[in-house]
């Protein structure tokens, strides 16, 4: 079996990210990174499912 799929909160992706916090959020927000929502105030969020949604995606950061 494949190793256990690694869920992780704003928090702890925006530091793998080396982004805010905020900056996840708001990325959710705009719908540019999937989430998997437990709860009205829990979300998380697929580590490997974010990275290949923003591989996808040009332009998610930076000034608009």
């Amino acid at each position: 079996m494949d190793k256990a799929t690694e869920y992780l909160t704003a928090r702890e992706l925006a530091k793998r990210l080396r982004v805010s916090p905020e900056t996840v959020r708001a990325w959710a927000r705009r719908g540019c990174i999937p989430t998997l929502r437990l709860s009205r105030k829990a979300v998380r969020y697929n580590l490997e499912v974010v990275l290949a949604a923003l591989s996808t995606k040009p332009g998610n950061g930076g000034a608009k």
